[in-house]
């Protein structure tokens, strides 16, 4: 039998305790230990999994092969680098870094070691994105909207980061290409950071992309809505249901509805799952650190463009 992988979780807040879980489910890792910058964050956690628990990354050092950081963003980049530097194989919650060049520096770095850099854009392992993707032939326009009421939790960082990064990331590797140009506009307000914002875009290959977000709405939503010559596609990725209506031959025709529902899966254990087995079989994980870098740098030139 091959020997267990041996794994960490640095942060185990809200989101990185659920990381832990997934570690303890997959069969091929040990999960060592938890860590966090809160002493009782992390003896709890620890306790209630099993684990030893640490309170500074540096002493997971020697003791592991791989890490999920799910620290806060500002903290992402000197913990990666620690442990790149100390040939650890690295997955971190989006965004990849607080900034441009710290992500940059981390991609070069886990390159020069041979090491796998993954980054946590969840919503490619989302059942109804993956059905939906299945679809997509040759769209002439892609929305997505994602809105959330108010939480304190992700309020450090502007609704670019902590929400449309999720959908710019989507928006890329669902149209395989870069942006070409772009209009928008954001508003504050609740936090020193945009709270609202809505971004129209043109790809390189000529496909519209619209995205918007708000995590100040009354209801949460997240959809994503793809116009095609033949047919409109739209996907309610938070609840899995996904609707296709179908135009016929010259547009005159009566239109055919279909609607399905998409079987739920855990994300989270999957995209775990994915980076479990780059590291096992050597292959590039499935959102790599370049992706990670292509979405941040994507979000500040947004960023850049709104407070212009």
């Amino acid at each position: 039998m091959t020997k267990k992988l041996r794994g960490a979780v640095v942060g185990v807040g809200y989101l990185g305790n659920f990381h832990a879980q997934k570690y303890k489910n997959n069969p091929n890792v040990e999960l060592v230990g938890v860590c966090d910058a809160f002493p009782a964050q992390a003896d709890k956690i620890g306790k209630e999994l099993g684990v030893p628990s640490f309170h500074d990354p540096k002493d997971l050092l020697g003791k592991v092969d791989l890490v999920t950081i799910a620290a806060s963003t500002l903290s992402h980049y000197e913990i990666a680098k620690m442990f790149l530097q100390n040939g650890v194989h690295v997955n971190v919650e989006k965004p990849i870094t607080a900034t441009v060049p710290q992500a940059e520096e981390l991609v070069a770095l886990a390159e020069k070691n041979n090491l796998k850099l993954a980054v946590g854009h969840i919503e490619r392992f989302n059942p109804s994105v993956l059905e939906l993707r299945k679809h997509i032939k040759n769209p002439t326009t892609i929305e997505l909207v994602r809105t959330a009421p108010y939480k304190t939790r992700g309020a450090d960082v502007s609704v670019l980061h902590d929400l449309m990064i999720h959908d710019l990331d989507l928006l890329l590797w669902l149209t395989g290409s870069d942006i070409e140009t772009m209009v928008g506009s954001g508003t504050m307000l609740v936090s020193k950071e945009l709270d609202t914002a809505s971004v129209t875009m043109r790809m390189k290959n000529g496909i519209h992309g619209i995205i918007t977000v708000s995590r100040v709405a009354t209801t949460p939503q997240r959809s994503i809505r793809v116009t095609q010559p033949d047919c409109t596609l739209f996907a309610h990725t938070g609840i899995h249901e996904i609707e296709k209506v179908e135009v016929g031959p010259g547009g005159d025709q009566l239109t055919k509805v279909t609607k399905w529902t998409v079987e739920k899966a855990d994300a989270l254990q999957k995209e775990t799952d994915a980076f479990i087995d780059a590291v096992l079989n050597n292959h590039a994980p499935a959102v790599t650190g370049v992706d990670g870098l292509r979405a941040l740098r994507g979000i500040e030139d947004i960023q850049r463009m709104i407070e212009a």
